[in-house]
């Protein structure tokens, strides 16, 4: 897998990460205005949101890495044929 295809990889993830984590945001600001405890009320999805906001922050990283490999391949002079 190239670099980009990894980077296109890991932004459609983040995506799929962030519905998830948008998601469990409207489930806690409705338990909030109806005065429940969100991880009372819906503790598998705060697991699911957890693991979510975990693996977002590690692709963040892992973006930045393979940003700067693909800026650094770019800046490569082209070998001579």
């Amino acid at each position: 897998m190239t670099l980009q295809e990894q980077l296109n990889a890991l932004e459609s993830e983040q995506l799929r990460l962030q519905t998830i984590m948008a998601r469990s945001d409207a489930h806690a600001s409705k338990c909030t205005k109806l005065g429940l405890n969100f991880c009372d009320t819906y503790p598998d999805e705060l697991t699911e949101y957890e693991a979510a906001r975990e693996e977002y922050n590690e692709n963040e990283v892992r973006i930045e890495v393979i940003k700067a490999e693909i800026e650094r391949e770019e800046a490569e002079p082209m070998p001579e044929e």
